[in-house]
């Protein structure tokens, strides 16, 4: 894989991030909740390092299974909602770590002077085309 990658976020926008590792792999059988199909199905298992430059930002979205961050260098900014039209944000620095459940939406941002390296895990539907990121309309809380 080359090391840049560009994740299509919504119609028309994708996200170039310098990739340190990406790696997938499947399980048989999870589920889902009320973000699958009701019962268990093949669900892929995405792991992720990748640099953010200063300023960028993941646009609002939101994973379908439990996501995993760590931040290991930098600073970001994480926003997610939290009710109508409300949002919540936490500065997270290295060493910082959070958890997406599903379908919390949310965006990123580095908001530091420097590269920011992140570390992510994911999981989502096997018949879901890679990378675990749905795309959600800008919540209008900022």
């Amino acid at each position: 894989m080359s090391p840049l990658v560009a994740i299509t976020i919504m119609a028309g926008t994708a996200l170039a991030v310098s990739n340190i590792i990406f790696k997938l792999g499947t399980v048989a059988s999870y589920d889902f909740g009320a973000y699958g199909p009701g019962y268990p199905v093949a669900g892929t298992i995405q792991i992720q390092g990748f640099r953010m430059n200063p300023g960028e930002t993941v646009p609002w979205h939101y994973h379908k299974g439990l996501s995993y961050v760590i931040l290991s260098l930098g600073t970001l900014t994480e926003e997610h909602v939290v009710g109508p039209n409300q949002c919540a944000s936490e500065e997270l620095t290295a060493g910082s770590a959070f958890v997406e459940s599903p379908n919390q939406v949310h965006s990123v941002t580095n908001t530091g002077k420097g590269i920011a390296v992140v570390w992510w895990a994911t999981i989502y539907p096997a018949s879901d085309a890679p990378g675990g990121i749905y795309p959600a309309n800008d919540p209008n809380c900022h």
